[in-house]
């Protein structure tokens, strides 16, 4: 009986040396696809709107008849800028995502640091990608918390560079990390850990059984 008492406490302690002690099984499981979804959301229904726009613009505006009248080459040379706009916001999107995998690797790696968010903390998009990071790992509470003693609030969607710094708009450093961000694969397979905390809960349960 002992032997076996000892047996369950060895492999309780082979358990909790596996996941970090700060992680617990309010970890939140998405697919990829929603993930990206929701760490850029606002930046998807930016490019919804402008599509939107441009389809009533072209209809009510009679766009299609302008580019037959002639001069083709230099009006769609005209209206490049705005053929182009809705990429830049899923450019933005995917580079966010980047951000988002990233900080959920360090949060899950070294539990809630404020550290781990400074870097990402005057862009809204990216404090949206932090969030969902945070959210997902069982964090959700201290990050907006942290967010908010930072003096931001919801309405507050343009990055403060725009106030503090605007010379950043013609810096390549920041059209690279904006929108070229370099992809970022995830260290940890959160699907997998997920069924090994639950596995890990059960065998705590059968464990205090066992021993009792």
């Amino acid at each position: 009986m002992l032997l076996q008492h000892l047996f369950s406490e060895f492999l309780f302690a082979a358990y909790n040396l596996y996941l970090p002690e700060y992680f617990t099984s309010t970890m939140i499981i998405r697919s990829k696809s929603i993930s990206y979804l929701k760490a850029g959301y606002l930046l998807h229904l930016m490019t919804l709107l402008e599509i939107t726009l441009y389809v009533f613009a072209f209809q009510y505006l009679k766009i299609g008849e302008w580019l037959n009248a002639g001069n083709l080459f230099w009006k769609i040379l005209l209206l490049l800028p705005f053929m182009v706009a809705p990429f830049f916001p899923q450019l933005d999107a995917y580079s966010r995502f980047q951000n988002y995998k990233q900080i959920k690797d360090h949060l899950y790696l070294r539990g809630f640091k404020i550290r781990i968010l400074k870097p990402f903390i005057q862009s809204r998009c990216q404090r949206d990608a932090a969030m969902l990071a945070a959210e997902e790992l069982g964090m959700k509470a201290e990050c907006k918390q942290h967010f908010y003693e930072q003096g931001y609030r919801w309405y507050h969607l343009l990055p403060d560079f725009l106030f503090t710094h605007p010379q950043t708009l013609f810096c390549k450093a920041f059209w690279l990390n904006t929108f070229f961000a370099k992809k970022y694969s995830a260290k940890y397979d959160y699907k997998n850990i997920n069924k090994t905390t639950a596995q890990k809960e059960t065998n705590e349960i059968s464990f205090s059984e066992f021993a009792a």
